[in-house]
């Protein structure tokens, strides 16, 4: 239950809007990143079979990554 003076339109704006996500190889990692800018996206997933890649924190989730890298 959800106790607010806004309206339900207002509460649930943007809800149902799914983020642009796309796979990318990075520095032999894959990523998945959520674009935040031309050349700048999100980490939202490491793909990694490789145990030390997920206590490194530039592979964090919420890092930001320079897409102008991989030109």
């Amino acid at each position: 239950m959800l106790y607010t003076p806004l309206a339900l339109e207002d509460v649930l704006a943007g809800y149902e809007e799914e983020p642009e996500l796309m796979e990318i190889n990075y520095y032999g990692k894959i990523l998945i990143v959520e674009l935040v800018s031309p050349v700048h996206g999100k980490l939202v997933r490491l793909i990694s079979s490789e145990a030390g890649d997920y206590i490194n924190e530039k592979w964090q989730p919420g890092s930001i990554i320079n897409l102008a890298e991989l030109l």
